[in-house]
């Protein structure tokens, strides 16, 4: 007679595949995000935006091509500014976009976007 294996069930394996990948796909859509509202607070939905429209600006990727990468940094950041720079990077396959924000607080409270700059490398 053949001793029952205690070994990790075959469903095991299948809910821990499953819950890695759901994982995954939250870290990869909304982990940017997140991470940008828990670091600047009010003006990360305004940066989301301008970097989502940024990837698909016909202005851009007509010199970059697809865009296949992209990257942020926040400079000089303080919790209590009413000014903020804010750098992205996106990499494409025939050239690089860096996109800099310069951002303010308005005495209404929100932040609006006041000057932009972008700069293509090859």
């Amino acid at each position: 007679m053949q001793a029952k294996g205690r070994g990790f069930p075959n469903w095991g394996y299948m809910l821990l595949g499953v819950l890695a990948f759901a994982a995954f796909c939250f870290f990869k859509n909304m982990g940017q995000q997140t991470l940008m509202k828990a670091m600047l607070g009010e003006p990360a939905d305004l940066i989301a935006k301008a970097m989502s429209s940024a990837r698909v600006s016909p202005r851009i990727t007509s010199r970059t091509g697809r865009i296949t990468a992209k990257n942020f940094k926040v400079e000089n950041l303080n919790a209590k500014k009413d000014s903020l720079v804010f750098r992205f990077l996106l990499d494409g396959e025939r050239a690089d976009a860096a996109i800099k924000i310069w951002m303010t607080k308005r005495p209404s409270g929100n932040w609006e976007i006041v000057r932009s700059d972008t700069l293509f490398t090859e």
